[in-house]
Parts: C-alpha cells; sequence; structure tokens
C-alpha cells in the first residue's frame, strides 16, 4: 500500500466500502493502477456517509483492490441521492472538458523517463502523437505568419502594447524553436478503426525488426519498398 503521508488519518478498509450501484463512467483500472504503483494514492475518493456506496472513486477502489491494498484514504459527505447523483457525473465530465497545453505537455514528455510517461496513462504512441500535433500547430503558425497580413500592429489607442504584437512574438519563438528542431513530423489521418490496427502492425513490425520506434519502421518500410521499385 502506497498512500501520501498526509492521508493516512484518511484511511479506511476496502472491505467497508461498496462501489457504486451504477457508474456511466468507464475507466482504465489499469492506468490507475500503475499509477497508484508509481506516484501512490494523492488524492481521497468520496464516500457517503450512512450507505459506504462509493460517489467518485471507483476505479481508484478497484486498482487498489487489484494491487492487494487493504485500505484506501476516503472523504465522506451526507449527500442526498440526486446530489451524489450530480457529483458523481461533475466528478467524470469536468476532467474531459480541460485541454492540454500541447507545447507545455511534450515539454513536460522531455523530461519524464519512459516508466514515469507510462506511469502517468500515456503509451508511446501517445507521446508521439502529441509531438507530432505540436509540429503541426507549428507548422500552422508558419503558414498564417502575421507578418503577411499587412495590418498596422503597433499599439493600442491607449499607449499600450497591441495584443497583436503579443501574438508577434510568440509566433516569432514558435517559428525560432520549429526551425531549431532536429526532426519534422509527417502527418498521417486514419479513422478510428483503421488507425488501431496500423499502431498494432507498426508494434509488431517495430518489434520484429528491434527498432526503436514508429518512425525507424516507416523509414524501413519506405526504404524496402523503394529498393524494390528500383530494382
Amino acid at each position: 500500500m502506497n498512500v501520501a503521508k498526509s492521508l493516512e488519518s484518511l484511511l479506511e478498509p476496502l472491505s467497508a466500502l461498496k462501489p457504486a450501484q451504477s457508474n456511466p463512467r468507464k475507466g482504465d483500472v489499469e492506468a490507475i493502477m500503475r499509477s497508484y504503483e508509481r506516484f501512490g494514492q494523492r488524492k481521497p475518493i468520496v464516500v457517503h456517509q450512512e450507505t459506504n456506496e462509493i460517489i467518485a472513486g471507483n476505479h481508484q477502489y478497484e486498482a487498489a483492490k487489484r494491487l492487494g491494498w487493504d485500505k484506501i484514504a476516503v472523504v465522506r459527505v451526507d449527500d442526498d441521492p440526486e446530489t451524489a447523483t450530480a457529483y458523481s457525473v461533475a466528478d467524470n465530465r469536468i476532467g474531459q472538458l480541460g485541454e492540454w497545453d500541447v507545447e507545455e505537455l511534450v515539454a513536460s514528455f522531455e523530461l519524464m523517463s519512459e516508466d514515469d510517461i507510462k506511469a502517468a496513462g500515456f503509451e508511446q504512441v501517445d507521446v508521439e502523437d502529441f509531438k507530432a500535433l505540436f509540429d503541426e500547430q507549428v507548422g500552422s503558425i508558419e503558414a498564417v505568419s502575421p507578418q503577411d497580413t499587412g495590418k498596422d500592429r503597433s499599439s493600442k489607442s491607449d499607449g499600450n502594447p497591441d495584443e497583436a504584437v503579443i501574438k508577434d512574438k510568440t509566433y516569432q519563438e514558435f517559428l525560432e524553436r520549429y526551425a531549431q528542431k532536429a526532426t519534422r513530423a509527417i502527418i498521417l489521418y486514419y479513422q478510428n478503426e483503421i488507425y488501431g490496427k496500423m499502431v498494432d502492425g507498426l508494434d509488431r513490425l517495430g518489434e520484429h525488426f528491434g527498432d526503436d520506434d514508429h518512425a525507424d519502421t516507416v523509414q524501413r518500410l519506405v526504404n524496402d519498398a523503394l529498393s524494390k521499385l528500383t530494382s
């Protein structure tokens, strides 16, 4: 069992808790297990005071159970059924509404080990996708560089720097970083059912050839096809 020290006073036996009878959210329990193994429990689950039913944290409960824990940190509330249901849905939905700052996320990946990236719930293919998305965003910025708009962006009437000037600077910083990158991305789009097959196929081929990543495998396949084409 791995629980943050500040949560130890909130520990309760798993056997005393009841999973929600209905839960509209299907979470990735194995991903939570990896997170618990690496980081431990750092936020408590929410349980009803009287019924012992889990309002928020059913997948955390299941992960702890599969890991063989006998206790988990709990916060208890005395919600009526309507409020309990509403909070359970809100807890799951609010997490979906945020967006990644792709540049910051890619920068964070550079500071993380492969094991920590996996513990955070990302596979290597996710890392590659976000890096490709960032490169695509920078490429789009380059294509619509504000220098070509011909607009006067010197200042606002109140003498403060125009917001567009600040954006110009941001664009230029993006472009400078992109120009210094030693790699570029090739973006390929597939429908969901095909995407999964492509990733699985590249994984299998990469393992067979001993390639480090999908980029090496694709390059190998292209080179092999070209050699056969010109032979």
